[in-house]
């Protein structure tokens, strides 16, 4: 029984006493719940007030619910609130109405599972009139993994398109420094000393472009890499990547609070994380006496690490610039580099279901703030 607003209601009609349902061109309640049962498709039966009487095993099989707890909820309990649909049931629309409503392709419509995670679905809300009164159905669709194709697929249209500019623009800087040097050189060909010099900036040319192609491939392969989960301390990692950075005379790390104890995570890309991190806040350091200052903090699910420096600082309007492929506030010949880290940073930590975020002023250094999930789940397509 799906439960007392569902009973079937009947009268004694004028014909010899009999009994009879008070419409013959009407099913039951309960001859729904059959019907919807056999359906190998997510459906839900739902009252005028958005309360679920019944769940189908589809559902029940997609969302990791059982029956009985799905019996106890209320749609707004899975779905976030689409305003036309639950106006619709506060309004007693569907009281008089037949009509369907259909919801999810362009709303980026979720429902959520047991386990706090959740599906992108496509929901048609239908009314319908019983022997027991007026009733919703409600059927789902699951498009999670479409959806997601199709946001891998944006995402990779605008990597596309990116690599275009930067196919025009910086890969084609070096070239054209290159062609400029063998020009010099000969007009120069006489002046020994002359030919040597441009010869070391042929040379410096080469190897910013062939740290511009490095970069951009290992920036391509991110999150398409099998990396292997393994246990990382967080404590020993930032000072055995401090020492492999090779910082100046006169560099400090400090590693301030409660240590991290040891988490399982995808260590390598963690670990070019915490790299490029390190590796930004020594490059682009002018301070006398430069200083990094990294915390971790132990948050639960996520580990937050705050890497701090007392460097230079960046203006807020360059704060969504400096996550841009190739983007460098400084010229080339002031601070070598491709511009790729801060780049390979942010896809990185997308990647696995993080975030990284900047809090900076001009003259007063940065801080970057990275939210790294400890049970980290690639989540582009391999």
């Amino acid at each position: 029984m799906l439960s007392k607003n569902f009973q079937n209601p009947i009268i004694k009609t004028k014909h010899e006493g009999s009994i009879m349902p008070e419409s013959p061109t009407l099913l039951s309640g309960d001859a729904y719940q059959r019907v919807i049962g056999l359906v190998p498709h997510p459906m839900l039966i739902i009252n005028l007030a958005g309360e679920i009487l019944y769940a189908n095993t589809a559902i029940s099989k997609l969302l990791g619910y059982s029956p009985e707890e799905l019996n106890k909820m209320a749609l707004g309990q899975l779905v976030p609130e689409p305003s036309d649909i639950f106006q619709a049931f506060r309004s007693n629309s569907f009281q008089d109405s037949d009509e369907q409503f259909f919801l999810g392709k362009s709303d980026d419509l979720k429902i959520i599972c047991s386990d706090k995670t959740s599906l992108y679905i496509e929901l048609s809300i239908t009314p319908f009139e019983t022997t027991d009164g007026c009733f919703v159905m409600a059927s789902i669709v699951d498009v999670n993994d479409h959806h997601t194709t199709e946001i891998e697929l944006s995402r990779s249209n605008q990597e596309l398109d990116q690599f275009a500019y930067v196919a025009s623009h910086d890969l084609k800087a070096p070239l054209r420094g290159i062609d400029n040097l063998v020009g010099w050189i000969w007009e120069d060909i006489d002046d020994r000393e002359s030919v040597i010099e441009h010869i070391q900036l042929m040379r410096c040319r080469i190897q910013r472009m062939k740290t511009l192609l490095d970069d951009l491939l290992e920036y391509s392969r991110v999150g398409r890499m099998d990396d292997e989960i393994d246990l990382v301390d967080i404590n020993f990692l930032v000072q055995d990547l401090y020492q492999q950075s090779s910082p100046p005379e006169g560099f400090t790390l400090d590693q301030p609070g409660k240590p991290v104890e040891p988490f399982e995570t995808l260590a390598a890309p963690f670990g070019q994380v915490i790299r490029n991190l390190i590796n930004n806040a020594i490059k682009h350091n002018n301070a006398e006496k430069g200083l990094i200052r990294i915390h971790a903090i132990d948050k639960g699910d996520v580990v937050e690490i705050i890497v701090e420096d007392n460097g230079p600082g960046i203006e807020a309007k360059y704060h969504d610039q400096i996550f841009g492929m190739f983007e460098k506030l400084k010229s080339k010949d002031e601070v070598e580099g491709s511009g790729m880290g801060l780049a390979m940073v942010k896809k990185i930590c997308a990647s696995v279901g993080g975030s990284i975020s900047v809090a900076s002023s001009k003259g007063h250094g940065s801080q970057f703030c990275v939210i790294w999930p400890k049970k980290s789940i690639i989540a582009i397509s391999k």
